[in-house]
Parts: structure tokens; C-alpha cells; sequence
């Protein structure tokens, strides 16, 4: 037998709650005091209770009583004060009562409403499933009306209850704005009771929103997901919203991320459907806008693109089941089992897409999506594309289609990896004349720039690549180009075609293979074509073939393969081949012209034509003073070159380039080839002269005038502190490789570690060193004359002439060049001439009087 009375005090307020708590003002704030209890077993007689209630009654009246019907259950009054006032407190009971019924004055028409008086109970729907009503182990739920407004916030009522061992302050409240309501699921705080700290934690479950306006509608949901303590959020909210008009829809999701590490995360996508109208030939059917702040979008590889959902949408279009917009949030941020979320948080990173939907004249669907992404380390842009045609449209219903086409592009240019990637592909439920006839394909562009992995490389293919052409590992796959047919019965056929571009040869082939295969009979066609051609020396090999085999099945077993064909293969220079007549398996080879050989090598006249005209650049690159155009447009030599450049006084870098690669590089004498891989310096070859081991040295000198006009290689003391960097650019095999003609397809397509040229910077302006500490004495000082005065004496009144002011072109500027201050100076150098100091100065300022613009006079020192 027992009876507890449990009084503790606590501390929180609604402004405590998230995303409403700021709208409170401290004089409208409403606070939690403190929280009492009464618990009384069973074994409890009623005259007892009577008892206890009597002396309870005896304390300040704040407390709750024993309830004679519900011995051995808790009865708990939340204490609160509401504009510096305590009010009532409210009890509810931890077991043992229903849950309340809606307020009988709320109008059932009013969904809106109604969706908030439910948002509270909602509490006890995210824990473990509540009993049923008539359970005495039901939660309940006290509530008391409040009804006011603190500007845009509607608080209508305050409950308070018990679950998952917390105290929930639980608010039935809304925002209105005119005609916008935003209403909140689950907004409370909740007081734990496990005797350790008492701090409020606040709750919101989502956010419901409502704009209601002629001819405008705009509604929207938002859920405020829970977090793991795993998790790297610590508040994740995702949310959809639909905009709707007369004449168009405005579909939009969207999600915000609060990471444990205090960065926080945003992105949306919305997409408009409407008819925009156009010409027959291009009708805009849709448009579609993404933005992502603090967030990464993941590019698709191609065979992706077609289910990417910012480019698939949310509308579903062409499809039989539109996506729910909640599905697609769901797949961009989660992902799924097979591939990771789309959308991920990281800190820095800002992207924007811009995509439309259109029609090209009313049969081939279109879906574009351009996008970009600026990082603190990467730039990425792209755009994404799918059309999709099927012969007559499926919509206008004039029977089943007879063919279908879905391809699918992608184009991205990624900064860190400074290379470009074009990407196309025919879907897979792709056909003609039945859809049991499959077409089949991909092409891929690769580009490397200069800051690649594979700087100059590049690649094109269309299908494939040659049979015989190891692809290097960096070269894209693509599907071959052509048609697949396996139909109910005994035929197949299958066709493909590939063409391919590198920098050391094209290539193109195709293939056509019919078989029948049945109880009795098997039959093949086998026909077909590769064709390769190398340059630099410029060398062919085409391979034709045709071929026809069959077998019958006889009593005792399939009869031997019979055969007819034909196969021709022809190579050059020097022209030359071989043809092969198959006839029942027996082969008869036919040559005629040259035999197969290595291409001859050529010589230096014919190799120099594949250089450059000027295989020699030299170009600055920094430091470059603004007025060098114009003084190089006038001084432009006659050859071509660079002419003089105009540098300025605070550093200055130039480039020595030559397209004729090297095995070092030497600069005033210096070897300065600094290898990259720390081993012996690569030895430079020339592919199509059949050279190799060849130790070629690029020469720089660095040289000054002289006072006599003549030049000279600059001194070692000045040139110590002058910065060479080496370069080292990838060159093509196909020049400047050590293989031979016949062995190019499966080398590396370039060759490393040979030196490109070399950047050169002269040393940058250093200030004076300071100072050496001395005596003041050292400093003293006595006039020239005694009736002499000193320099910058503030007392002195100027002497000289002065400078004129020139009031031209609307600028004040001070001229420096008239006859009388020309004649002064003139003056002055023949006096220091005289005393035996010449100076190589001229008395005519004429330069600064054309380009100097003073403000104020110049200083000038009064003498006597």
C-alpha cells in the first residue's frame, strides 16, 4: 500500500519550440513552472484517499488530487504562467483515460483546421502503436484554449500529456498571412522524467501549407524526418509542393539539411507543365528549374541518363504511372538499393539546373536538362538529353507502332579532371519494324586538356574500335552500332558497324550474320568489312569477307560443314594483299602486289612538313604591362615574332615552347630538366623516320644589353635567383614514338616524360633590407650656411618655378614642359656636368607631359 506526491520544478517556454518559438515576444511567452503527480495503489480504500485528498488540500492548492475511480494510476498538473500570470494547471492522466474528442465547435468542412487539431495527437501515433480507446493503458492528452496571435501566429490551444517517458507540451497552432496558412504536425516540447536533466527538447513533425487565392492554388506538405544518432544530420526536412493554375501546373520538392557539423544544406526542383504553344516544328511542353546550395548532384553515366529523375520529372511524362513528386525527393536523397541518392550535402558546392520539355513536330518527345556545378575545387557543367519517337505516335492512336527510337545524350566538362565527355545511346527498347527487332548503339567523344591525366589526347568512336586496336584503359566503351533480331522461329540476325577516330589512326567496319537453325538444317551468312588507316607514315589495311556454311541432319547424325567464300585483304604502301577462296572447307590463298611489310621510313624534308611553320613559341605569361598591345601593334616585327614586350616592375614570366619534343633542357648553360619520375631522362624517337634513342637538347639563352648597344648572355649572380620550371607534355606516339608502323594500335598513344618547353620567371622586386641600428648622432645635422635653410623646413617658403596648371579636356594636370622649366633644367645638368657628376638625362620631360597627370604640384624644395 502507497501514495506518492511528486513536485518538481522546471523551466521552458514556447519560444523554446522550433520555427514558431521567434515569433514569440518575451511578454507574450508562455512558460513551463513546474510538474506534480499523485500515484496511489490499489490496496487504497476510498476513506483513505478522502484522507489524503484533505491534507493535499492544506498545501497551495496548485497540486492534483487523488482520484478516487482511478487508485493505482497517475494523475499529473503541469504548471504554467502566460503573461507573468500563473494560470491553471493542466491535468491529464499518465494511463487510464481516452484520448479527448475534437473540440465539438470545430467545423468539419474546414480541412485545414482539422488537419491541425490532429497534428498534437499525432504524438502518440510515432511512438509504437497506441491501444485502442477503450484501453485504461490509453495515453490522453489535456488541453486548454488559448486563441491568440502573436503577429503572423495563430496559438489556438496548449495540451500537455505523457509518452516514451517525456512530458510533451503539445501546440495546436498555425501561421495566416491573408490568404496563406501554414500549419504545423506535432509542433511540442518534451520534458524528460528520468531524473537526470530536466532540459526541454523540442518537436515538430512537419509543416502543411496552404495558399488560396483565384486564380492561384498553391498546397504543400513537409516532413521533418527523423534522424539516427548515426546519421550526419541532426534535421532533415523534405517536403513537395504543387502550384496550380487554369492553365498550368507548377510541381515542386525540395529538402533542407542541418549536418552535425553545422553546415547546412538546401536544394529544390520544380517543374511547369503547360502548353507554351510554338510552331508545329517545336513545341515547349515543359519546363523544369533546380537549385542546390552547400549540395553535390551526381552526373549520370549514360546508360542512366534516361531514369534520371531531374530529367525525367516529376510530371511522368510519356509514362503510364506518373511518380508520386514524394518518391522522387525519396531517390534523390536516398537513393536506392542499386545505385547511391542523386542529391548529397557538401559544404562549398552551389549547382543550378534549367531544363525544358518539347515536342518536335508533334512525334519526337524531347527532354533537355543543362546544369552546373561550382565547387571550392571542381567546376562541372553538362547537359543531359533524351528523345524518344515511335512511328505512328501511340497518342494518336492509329495502331501499333512499326518502330521506336529513345536516345539518350550526355555531354559533362569537369574542371578537376580537365577533359570533356560527350555520350550518346539508343535505348534499349529500341526497334524497327517489330520490337522483336532490336537496335542497338553508343558513340563517345573524349577530350584532355592541358591539365589532364591525358593532356592532347583525344578520342571519337561510333560502335567500337577495330578488332586488332587495343583501346588504352582511359577510352571509352561503346556499344556496336546496328540491329539484333531473334524472332519466334529458327532466323536470327544481327548486325553491327563501329567507326573510331585516335591520334594515331581512324578505323571503320561493320558485320551483317544471318543463321537459320532448325531440327534439320543449320545455315549462316557471314559477311563483313574492317578498314584501318595510320598516318605519319601514312599506311592502310582493308579486310573484305564473305562467307556461306550449312549442315543437314542425315539418319545417323549432322552431316559435315560445307562451305563457299570468300575473303580479300589488301595493305599499302606499297600496295599489295591476298584473297582466300573457301570452297567445302578446302582454302585457297591468291597474292598479288607486295608483301605485307613495315611502312618505309620517310626523311626530314617529309617529316618537317608535319611541324608547325614555327615549331619555336615564346610568349609571356605574367607581369605583362596594360600598354604592351598598343606598343606591340606599333613595333610588330617583320617575321612574325613576338617583337619587345612591355613588362611592369612587379614580376614577369614568359613560356619557351617547341613542338619538337626534347630529352633536356639547358638555360644559360644550366641543365635544368628536372624529369618528373626521378629516373634517366626519356630519349626522344621519331616514329616515322625510324630514329630512336635520340638525346635532343632544348637551348635556352637569356641575354641583357649593354650601354654600348651589344648583347650578352646574362651574368650567373644575376641569373641565380631566376625561377625555371620545366614542362613536360604528352606527344603522339604516332610522331614521336619508338614503335614501328604495324605495332602502333596497341601502344600507349602517348609518350611520356619528354621536355615541351619550360616557363622562366625573372625574381620578384624585394624591398630594401632595413636599416642598420646607429646612433642618433649620426643623424645630426647643421645648415650649409647660416642663413641657409634646410629641406622640408615647414617654414620655408617655396622657391623655383612653379609648375603651370593646364586646364584641358575637363582635367586639371600641371605642365612640366615649358620653356622656362626646360631651361632650368638645362641649367642644372650643365652645373652637375661642370662638378663632375654627368648625368644621361634630358632636360625635356616630353613623355610625362604627354602621359602624367599630377593633382596637386609637385614637392619642391626651397633652396637659397
Amino acid at each position: 500500500m502507497f501514495a506518492l506526491l511528486v513536485d518538481a520544478q522546471l523551466a521552458a517556454r514556447l519560444s523554446d519550440l522550433p520555427l514558431v518559438g521567434d515569433r514569440i515576444s518575451p511578454e507574450h511567452d508562455l512558460g513551463i513552472t513546474g510538474v506534480k503527480a499523485v500515484i496511489a495503489s490499489d490496496a487504497l480504500t476510498a476513506e483513505q484517499v478522502k484522507a489524503l485528498n484533505e491534507q493535499i488540500s492544506r498545501l497551495d492548492g496548485t497540486h492534483p488530487r487523488f482520484p478516487d475511480e482511478t487508485r493505482g494510476r497517475a494523475l499529473v498538473a503541469l504548471d504554467y504562467e502566460w503573461g507573468g500570470e500563473k494560470r491553471t494547471p493542466l491535468m491529464f492522466r499518465l494511463a487510464g483515460a481516452k484520448s479527448p474528442e475534437p473540440r465539438s465547435s470545430k467545423s468539419p468542412e474546414d480541412p485545414a483546421k482539422q488537419q491541425l487539431d490532429a497534428a498534437p495527437r499525432a504524438l502518440a501515433v510515432s511512438a509504437p502503436a497506441p491501444a485502442a480507446s477503450d484501453d485504461p493503458a490509453a495515453p490522453a492528452v489535456a488541453w486548454v484554449t488559448l486563441d491568440r496571435s502573436f503577429g503572423p501566429l495563430l496559438l489556438r490551444r496548449l495540451g500537455a500529456g505523457y509518452q516514451d517517458e517525456k512530458i510533451w507540451v503539445l501546440c495546436d497552432a498555425g501561421v495566416h498571412a491573408g490568404p496563406l496558412e501554414i500549419g504545423v504536425d506535432g509542433l511540442g516540447l518534451g520534458i524528460p522524467l528520468n531524473g537526470g536533466d530536466f532540459t526541454p527538447s523540442g518537436r515538430l513533425d512537419g509543416l502543411s501549407l496552404a495558399f488560396r487565392k483565384p486564380p492561384l492554388e498553391i498546397s504543400g506538405a513537409f516532413v521533418n524526418k527523423p534522424v539516427t544518432e548515426d546519421s550526419p544530420y541532426d534535421r532533415l526536412i523534405e517536403g513537395s509542393a504543387l502550384i496550380k493554375t487554369p492553365t498550368a501546373s507548377f510541381t515542386a520538392i525540395g529538402a533542407y539539411e542541418h549536418l552535425k557539423s553545422g553546415t547546412q544544406s538546401l536544394f529544390l526542383y520544380a517543374e511547369l507543365g503547360a502548353k507554351f504553344g510554338g510552331p508545329p516544328a517545336f513545341r515547349v511542353t515543359g519546363v523544369k528549374a533546380g537549385f542546390g546550395y552547400n549540395s553535390s548532384l551526381r552526373v549520370p553515366a549514360i546508360d542512366q541518363v534516361a531514369g534520371f529523375p531531374l530529367l525525367r520529372g516529376i510530371d511522368g511524362a510519356g509514362q503510364d504511372t506518373p511518380p508520386e513528386p514524394l518518391d522522387v525527393l525519396k531517390e534523390l536523397t536516398e537513393g536506392t538499393d542499386a545505385a547511391p541518392a542523386w542529391v548529397t550535402p557538401h559544404e562549398g558546392s552551389t549547382w543550378l539546373a534549367l531544363g525544358l520539355n518539347a515536342d518536335v513536330f508533334e512525334i519526337v518527345h524531347c527532354k533537355a536538362l543543362a546544369f552546373a556545378e561550382f565547387g571550392p575545387d571542381d567546376l562541372v557543367v553538362g547537359l543531359l538529353g533524351s528523345a524518344k519517337a515511335q512511328f505512328p505516335d501511340p497518342e494518336k492512336k492509329m495502331g501499333e507502332p512499326y518502330a521506336g527510337v529513345e536516345l539518350d545524350i550526355s555531354a559533362v566538362y569537369r574542371r578537376s579532371a580537365d577533359m570533356l565527355a560527350v555520350d550518346a545511346r539508343l535505348a534499349p527498347d529500341s526497334f524497327l519494324l517489330d520490337r522483336a527487332v532490336h537496335l542497338t548503339g553508343g558513340a563517345a567523344l573524349r577530350l584532355w586538356f592541358g591539365n589532364s591525366d591525358h593532356p592532347g589526347d583525344f578520342v571519337f568512336t561510333i560502335g567500337g574500335y577495330h578488332p586488332r586496336y587495343a583501346p588504352a584503359p582511359h577510352y571509352p566503351q561503346a556499344d556496336p552500332v546496328g540491329v539484333d533480331w531473334t524472332s519466334g522461329s529458327s532466323v536470327a540476325l544481327k548486325g553491327t558497324s563501329y567507326f573510331a577516330l585516335t591520334p594515331s589512326a581512324v578505323m571503320a567496319g561493320g558485320r551483317l550474320d544471318l543463321r537459320y537453325d532448325s531440327s534439320w538444317a543449320k545455315a549462316r551468312v557471314d559477311v563483313g568489312f574492317d578498314a584501318l588507316v595510320e598516318w605519319a607514315p601514312f599506311h592502310y589495311e582493308v579486310d573484305v569477307w564473305a562467307e556461306i556454311t550449312a549442315q543437314v541432319w542425315l539418319l545417323l547424325g549432322w552431316s559435315g560443314e560445307a562451305s563457299l567464300g570468300a575473303r580479300l585483304s589488301v595493305w599499302g604502301p606499297p600496295f599489295g594483299g591476298t584473297a582466300h577462296v573457301k570452297v567445302l572447307g578446302i582454302s585457297i590463298p591468291i597474292d598479288f602486289g607486295e608483301r605485307r611489310a613495315s611502312p618505309a621510313p620517310i626523311g626530314w624534308d617529309e617529316f618537317r612538313t608535319l611541324l608547325p611553320q614555327h615549331p619555336l613559341t615564346v610568349a609571356p605569361v605574367d607581369g605583362l604591362h596594360p600598354d604592351h598591345a598598343t606598343a606591340a601593334q606599333q613595333a610588330a616585327p617583320a617575321d612574325g615574332g613576338s617583337g619587345a614586350w612591355t613588362a611592369t616592375a612587379d614580376g614577369f614570366a614568359f613560356t619557351v615552347g617547341s613542338a619538337f619534343p626534347a630529352s633536356s633542357l639547358k638555360v644559360n648553360g644550366v641543365d635544368e630538366t628536372g624529369d618528373e619520375t626521378g629516373d634517366e631522362p626519356a630519349k626522344v624517337g621519331i616514329r616515322p623516320m625510324g630514329k630512336t634513342g635520340l638525346d635532343v637538347t632544348l637551348s635556352v639563352t637569356v641575354e641583357e644589353e649593354t650601354t654600348d648597344g651589344h648583347w650578352r648572355q646574362l651574368p650567373a649572380d644575376r641569373w641565380r635567383d631566376w625561377t625555371v620550371t620545366t614542362q613536360h607534355t604528352p606527344q603522339p606516339t604516332a610522331l614521336w614514338g619508338d614503335g614501328k608502323a604495324d605495332d602502333a594500335l596497341g601502344a600507349d598513344p602517348f609518350v611520356h616524360g619528354l621536355v615541351s618547353g619550360a616557363r622562366i620567371a625573372i625574381p620578384a622586386p624585394r624591398l630594401p633590407e632595413a636599416a642598420a641600428a646607429g646612433q642618433s648622432g649620426r643623424l645630426d645635422h647643421a645648415p650649409l650656411l647660416p642663413e641657409g635653410i634646410l629641406p622640408l623646413d615647414p617654414d620655408a617658403a617655396p622657391a623655383g618655378v612653379r609648375g603651370e596648371r593646364e586646364e584641358t579636356a575637363g582635367t586639371g594636370a600641371l605642365r612640366v614642359d615649358t620653356s622656362e622649366q626646360t631651361a632650368l633644367r638645362k641649367d642644372a645638368l650643365a652645373a652637375l656636368r661642370a662638378a663632375g657628376y654627368p648625368l644621361d638625362a634630358a632636360p625635356e620631360l616630353d613623355r610625362y607631359a604627354r602621359e602624367a597627370a599630377f593633382s596637386s604640384p609637385p614637392l619642391r624644395l626651397a633652396h637659397s
